[in-house]
């Protein structure tokens, strides 16, 4: 039996080739993979919203990122990955033209990075 985690780890070295390459759809392909081993991982989904964003997806990629933060919950070593998962959102409010939703987002990751002295 494959461990889990390699697997994991394996699928998301993969999707970062394919992602640097500019090779979008292939790396959310091995991401959405990803979770179906590991559905409930904060940073696969962070990572598939990247790659949402990066194909100006920026509805889905808005929503990828919420999905992150929810499942990250209020764990200390998630702080960084949800003052992340806030700067995809503004992004992606940026790109649906949301002044609100861009404005709260940004305030947002501003406030994670103050706790995180960024």
């Amino acid at each position: 039996k494959v461990d889990s985690s390699s697997a994991v780890a394996s699928l998301l070295n993969e999707a970062k080739d394919y992602y640097k390459a500019q090779q979008y759809e292939q790396a959310a392909a091995l991401l959405e993979r990803a979770l179906r081993i590991k559905p409930r991982h904060p940073i696969i989904w962070h990572n598939l919203a990247g790659v949402r964003l990066a194909q100006e997806d920026w509805k889905r990629a808005a929503n990828l990122a919420q999905k992150s933060n929810a499942l990250a919950g209020t764990r200390e070593q998630y702080k960084s990955l949800r003052m992340r998962n806030w700067i995809v959102i503004t992004i992606a409010c940026e790109g649906m033209g949301d002044e609100n939703c861009t404005r709260e987002a940004r305030s947002r990751a501003q406030a994670l990075a103050r706790a995180l002295n960024y």
